[in-house]
Formats: structure tokens, C-alpha cells, sequence
């Protein structure tokens, strides 16, 4: 059987939401184009969390939602207090399984979660959590995004941050979710939490949103 290296044919097809990450990663190399994480978006977060001296404190604990094969993650940990501890979660097995391999260990856990399942029995505690991260994620889960983010404020301490990146589409572009989201307007309606900061970059093309939240 041949496989596509193409990641369009294991998420979206024509407008068509696939969701075959597993497949995905064990036949796509690279498939988010991820490298070592060096986008301006991901350097943006940083500095969202450097400015408001999120997870600065001692044994600060972090949530990465949808984390993939953990470039991002482990990137995430050199910024947060030295002895801060990150759980990294994803629906797929070879990209948990990839992401220990290399980043796994001095503070960071990758383990294997079905967030639309299982966002009322996540693996960290009750309460517990400094901050969540949901980094290109909306897209996968939208048709149960309102409620993963109503579930996850019950890990979050009183205090305790959500952030948030996602790539928006030009209505022209955008073939799936129109009548969910259409706009970065239309994603913080469903996020129940109050907002710090909002950068967008390149607004008027496709472009990225890096929202800030915080429990309210």
C-alpha cells in the first residue's frame, strides 16, 4: 500500500476533516513543518508569558494540549522557572512515543490523550496547573473546542493561564468550520475565560492569533 507524505491527506481533505494523526505520523516526516520550533508565533507566546511572568516561580506545571512530536514543548520549558514541569499530551502514539525519545525526561512527560474524550480526566491533578497551552489545536478539535475549554479550567489553579495559538483562514481559503469559526472574534466567544492579550500576525492574510487568558 502507498503512502502520502503530504499531511493534507491524513487532516484535511477537500474541505473534509480526516483526523488520521497516527497514520500521519508515522509517514510524514516533518509534518508540520515544525523544525526546531522557530516561527514568529512560537517566539510571541514567549514573550506573552515572559511579560507577565507566567510560570516564573518554583515548581510552576504546564499542560501542553496537542503537542505533537514536543518541539514546541521542550522550546517552552527553556522559558518557564528552571524546575517547572511540563506534560505534553497527543491523540497520536508515534508522535508521544518520538517526542520522549528525544525531549523526554529533566521536567518533561509526553503522554499518550484523546483530548475530546478525555478532557474531564486529564493526567495531571485537580487545580493543579499553572498554565495550558493550545498551539495550532482549534482546527482538530472544533466541534468540541467550547467544552474541552470549559473542562480544562477545572486543572487550572485560581490564578492559572491559558494561551492559545492558532492560524486563521482568508474567507476565500477556508474550506472547514466556517459555520463554528469563521474569525478570531468567533474563537474567544467560546473560550469562557477573560482575556489578557491578543497579537495578530499579518491580519489581513492568513494569519496567527496569540491569545492570553486567564481564569475567571
Amino acid at each position: 500500500m502507498r503512502y502520502s507524505n503530504d499531511y493534507h491527506d491524513y487532516v484535511f481533505k477537500d474541505g473534509i476533516f480526516v483526523g488520521k494523526f497516527e497514520e500521519m505520523y508515522q509517514n510524514v516526516k516533518d509534518p508540520w513543518c515544525l523544525g526546531d520550533a522557530n516561527a514568529i508565533y512560537y517566539d510571541m507566546m514567549l514573550y506573552l508569558l515572559n511579560h507577565y511572568k507566567i510560570c516564573k516561580h518554583e515548581k510552576s506545571t504546564v499542560l501542553d494540549i496537542g503537542c505533537g512530536k514536543g518541539a514546541f514543548t521542550a522550546k517552552l520549558k527553556k522559558g518557564l522557572a528552571p524546575d517547572a514541569k511540563i506534560t505534553g499530551i497527543d491523540i497520536a502514539h508515534t508522535a508521544i512515543k518520538k517526542a520522549n525519545e528525544k525531549y523526554g525526561g529533566k521536567g518533561i512527560d509526553f503522554t499518550v490523550c484523546n483530548i475530546t474524550e478525555e478532557y474531564n480526566q486529564l493526567p495531571v491533578p485537580l487545580k493543579g496547573l499553572d498554565l495550558v497551552v493550545m498551539s495550532e489545536v482549534m482546527w482538530y478539535i472544533l466541534t468540541d473546542f467550547e467544552k474541552i475549554c470549559n473542562g480544562i479550567k477545572r486543572y487550572l489553579k485560581d490564578d492559572g493561564y491559558l494561551i492559545i495559538n492558532q492560524v486563521f483562514y482568508t474567507p476565500e481559503k477556508q474550506k472547514y468550520g466556517k459555520q463554528n469559526v469563521s474569525c478570531v472574534k468567533d474563537m474567544l466567544k467560546l473560550v469562557s475565560f477573560d482575556l489578557c492579550e491578543l497579537i495578530e500576525v499579518n491580519r489581513f492574510q492568513d494569519h496567527h492569533a496569540i491569545c492570553l487568558f486567564k481564569k475567571g
